[in-house]
């Protein structure tokens, strides 16, 4: 049996912050559980420079990072990058985490020029989190896109979530409340014969509503389908 609860925060309407200026930065605070602390904060920035290669050219650094407030963590691609996790990805303990990270950076000038970062530009990804809150431990995400070139760098921070059982996962875009319990006829059900060869009855005893039916081999391929409606037993013949 498992369990989720998940809390959902839509950011409405959705927060931009820009640099529009060299030098410049804007934050934006993430307060994941919603209890008046922030827990992360996305920041854009520009700034200038001269390029370490070639004293001669300017450098412009454009670039989009988060960092994890109050011994929390984001997860992370290497020490220094954070992850871009797609849609239904899973976050939980086993993965990599870090206290901030860059999601996109760009440098202009001379030899310097060049991108990095995991983070793709102008598309939806989810920034993996785990929160501390006393001896507990939380996962969630936060959805955005960040737009980082030449030009004015910018993320729009979208919506976030959590899921409200201490040390349990959840996944990206996950916002609904799931509940998977025991099923309830599991011991009433019975097979036979056993072992079967090509016929097979499947004996739901008292239980007599709709039942999905689906029989799949030792490698999770499905061999078999079909839905039970007002009977107490299925039979199978393959």
């Amino acid at each position: 049996s498992t369990n989720a609860q998940i809390v959902y925060t839509d950011v409405t309407p959705d927060q931009v912050i820009s640099a529009t200026t060299i030098p410049s930065m804007e934050d934006y605070n993430i307060d994941l559980n919603n209890d008046g602390i922030s827990d992360y904060k996305i920041s854009c920035s520009r700034s200038g420079g001269i390029c370490p290669l070639d004293p001669s050219s300017r450098l412009y650094i454009n670039f989009i990072s988060d960092s994890a407030l109050n011994s929390n963590a984001v997860v992370a691609a290497t020490s220094t990058l954070a992850s871009a996790m797609n849609f239904n990805d899973s976050i939980y303990s086993g993965l990599s985490f870090s206290p901030s990270g860059y999601l996109r950076r760009n440098s202009a000038g001379g030899p310097c020029t060049g991108t990095s970062g995991v983070w793709p530009n102008s598309i939806d990804c989810y920034l993996g989190l785990k929160l501390i809150v006393g001896s507990n431990t939380y996962y969630g995400w936060a959805r955005m896109q960040v737009s980082v070139g030449s030009g004015i760098p910018s993320c729009t921070i979208k919506d976030y979530a959590y899921n409200s059982i201490p040390n349990q996962p959840i996944l990206t875009g996950q916002t609904l409340t799931t509940r998977v319990i025991e099923n309830s006829i599991a011991s009433s059900i019975n097979l036979f014969p056993n072992p079967a060869d090509n016929h097979l009855t499947i004996d739901f005893g008292s239980y007599n509503e709709e039942v999905k039916v689906t029989i799949a081999d030792i490698t999770g391929k499905v061999v078999y389908t079909t839905v039970a409606t007002d009977t107490r037993s299925v039979e199978v013949n393959t």
